[in-house]
């Protein structure tokens, strides 16, 4: 785990250091009163995501070392849960993981790859501050003008009750266990059981250790609000 924590925080880093033209783009020296500019950075978010681009990923954010760590994790369960998906595409077809995404109790779930997704989140601005609303979200994720950009607040991520360093820890736990799930979809001799919801969160408490599972649960349910 703490090389994970090593290298999180390089990737963290080396991010801030420099953001490069791609952080250029984010700025908006004209866009006082409107929201374009933060828009573009959840534009840049969404793409980063559905692109597996870390470094422009955590360019869109600002917080502590901590905090950004669990960013990080964040981008790590949506690398997962692709990665389950395309496993379970690959071996039973596309059909087959609707079934298991509508299915009671499933707790893997593609984030939203629709180009025009990030247009449809409801985004209110007030001066340095702006709040997005994203489709179905409780929770707004919070952005502020930071030196002349605009960033999504990291301790926004936060879910009540944890803090940045154990949430990440949770969620970098699920994310590797997933992946150690995906490896098996579809494998001679491996039954299709990780198909059902049941049976795939079984085979996520057998890689966790008791409780791991509930609090990433917790700190998943909390980062899908937003």
């Amino acid at each position: 785990m703490c090389k994970v924590l090593w290298v999180a925080l390089t990737l963290v880093l080396v991010a801030l250091a420099g953001c490069g033209p791609e952080q250029a783009a984010l700025r908006a020296p004209g866009a006082a009163e409107d929201d374009s500019a933060p828009r573009r950075t959840l534009l840049a978010w969404h793409g980063s995501l559905i692109g597996s681009d870390r470094q422009q990923y955590l360019a869109c954010f600002a917080g502590t070392e901590d905090e950004l760590v669990l960013v990080l994790a964040a981008f790590e369960v949506v690398e997962a849960s692709e990665a389950f998906h395309n496993a379970v595409v690959a071996a039973y077809g596309e059909d087959a993981w609707q079934s298991f995404e509508r299915a009671d109790g499933a707790r893997v779930a593609r984030f939203p790859r629709e180009s025009d997704w990030p247009m449809r989140i409801t985004l209110v601005r007030t001066g340095a501050l702006a709040f997005g609303y994203l489709p179905g979200g409780r929770v707004p994720m919070h952005l502020v003008e930071d030196r002349g950009a605009w960033r999504i607040q990291a301790a926004s991520l936060i879910p009540p009750g944890q803090t940045a360093e154990k949430a990440a820890y949770y969620l970098f736990r699920w994310s590797a266990a997933l992946r150690e799930l995906a490896q098996r979809v579809g494998r001679p001799g491996e039954p299709a059981a990780p198909l059902r919801p049941d049976a795939s969160r079984g085979a996520l408490e057998e890689k966790l250790e008791a409780g791991e599972l509930k609090q990433a649960d917790e700190a998943i349910h909390y980062m899908m609000m937003h």
